[in-house]
C-alpha cells in the first residue's frame, strides 16, 4: 500500500518536471526571438525564474520520496530476515542454527574487515 501510494505520487511529481522542463525549453525558445516586447520579455524572465523554482522544490520532493522508499524498503528486508529467522528456529536444530549465526557473523566480520 505504502510502495504504491509513493509510486503515484513519484509518478505525478515526474509528470510535473517533465511539463516544467518543456515549459522552460518553450520559453528559452521564445527568448531566443529578439523581437519580443520588452514587457513580455520581462514577463517570460519571471515566469522561467518561477518555473526553475517549482522544478527545484519537485526533485526535492522527489528526493525525500526516495529516501523514504529506500528506509521502508529497509524495514521489509528486516522484517522478513526476522521471519524467515524465526521459522529457520523451528526447522532446524538449536546446534545448527547456533551454527549457521556463527558463520554468518564470521562472513560479515571478513567482509567489513
Amino acid at each position: 500500500m505504502v510502495r504504491q501510494k509513493c509510486s503515484g505520487i513519484r509518478r505525478s511529481y515526474l509528470e510535473q518536471l517533465v511539463l516544467a522542463e518543456e515549459s522552460l525549453i518553450a520559453i528559452d525558445g521564445q527568448l531566443l526571438k529578439h523581437d519580443a516586447d520588452l514587457a513580455w520579455r520581462k514577463r517570460a524572465e519571471n515566469a522561467r525564474r518561477t518555473i526553475g523554482q517549482k522544478k527545484r522544490i519537485i526533485t526535492a520532493r522527489l528526493s525525500i520520496l526516495r529516501q523514504q522508499e529506500k528506509e521502508h524498503n529497509r524495514q521489509m528486508h528486516h522484517t522478513r530476515d526476522s521471519y524467515l529467522i524465526a521459522e529457520l528456529r523451528e526447522i532446524v536444530t538449536p546446534s545448527s542454527f547456533l551454527r549457521c549465526v556463527n558463520r554468518a557473523e564470521a562472513k560479515l566480520e571478513a567482509a567489513n574487515g
